[in-house]
């Protein structure tokens, strides 16, 4: 019996020791994969990530190349890119959830404003799509939304800096360069913490509503509601031309039958 029991001791023990070194070994490919499904399910577009390092043993760790796809119906291939995020993590943490990390730094990120011919903006489809992943969260029942969550996470502090705006606008035939103003958050997930996608919600709807701040301070909006205006404007003389033509159409034919008629009785 004590044979038996020394055994699975050890065999416990081996699992134990061999799920640690597939964490530690694999902590970066785990971590990217959880990036890209998160996101993705988010935002309704695929999220990729070129590469992720994590260094556990120090609490540092940085992601690089992030991109979010443009909804569909766009010519841009990506709504939001984040070149290097940075990372601290609060080491204490670790054992436990909700995983704490300290500080997130974003260099240069780029949001890509579009709005195609049809006069639909990509931020705005973006947004109603993470509003549509909400609600569709919070429509599972327990089971399937605890699967389906994933850990929760604290984030002390996030910067996004050095960012920059790219706006095209197809119906004005224009594109613009803007700067994307620091964005400072803080105690994301609140003391509970919150899951990846919640957090990618409520990160990527602050930069959203940034950048748009942005643009329309550039006046974009107001140059689109003129063209809108200048567009009903030739409609609506248009219908004045074709309707005078068809009166005078009418008149020309009134003096036709006219005339046949005084012919007819003479």
């Amino acid at each position: 019996m004590k044979k038996i029991i020394l055994s699975l001791v050890v065999l416990v023990v081996i699992a134990i020791t061999a799920g640690l070194f597939y964490l530690f070994t694999n902590l970066d490919a785990i971590v990217k994969g959880a990036i890209e499904k998160y996101g993705s399910e988010a935002t309704q577009t695929a999220v990729r990530v070129d590469r992720v390092r994590i260094k556990l043993t120090e609490g540092d760790g940085a992601i690089y190349e992030l991109s979010v796809a443009n909804p569909e119906g766009f010519d841009l291939p990506n709504a939001i890119t984040l070149g290097e995020t940075g990372m601290g993590i609060d080491l204490k943490s670790v054992r436990e959830e909700p995983y704490v990390i300290n500080h997130v730094t974003v260099r240069e990120p780029g949001v890509f404003f579009e709005i195609n011919a049809d006069k639909k903006a990509n931020l705005y489809e973006l947004k109603k799509n993470l509003v549509a992943s909400r609600a569709a969260g919070e429509d599972k029942s327990g089971s399937e939304k605890a699967d389906a969550q994933g850990p929760r996470l604290i984030i002390r502090r996030l910067i996004f800096e050095q960012g920059r705006i790219t706006a095209k606008v197809t119906p004005l035939d224009k594109d613009y360069d803007l700067e994307l103003p620091a964005i400072h958050m803080t105690d994301l997930g609140g003391s509970q913490g919150a899951t990846a996608s919640e957090l990618t919600r409520e990160i990527l709807q602050r930069l959203i509503d940034t950048a748009n701040k942005e643009i329309r301070k550039k006046g974009i909006d107001a140059e689109l509601d003129k063209l809108e205006t200048e567009a009903r404007e030739k409609v609506e003389e248009e219908k004045a031309k074709m309707k005078d033509k068809a009166d005078s159409e009418i008149e020309k034919e009134k003096k036709k039958a006219e005339d046949k008629l005084k012919n007819m009785l003479q």
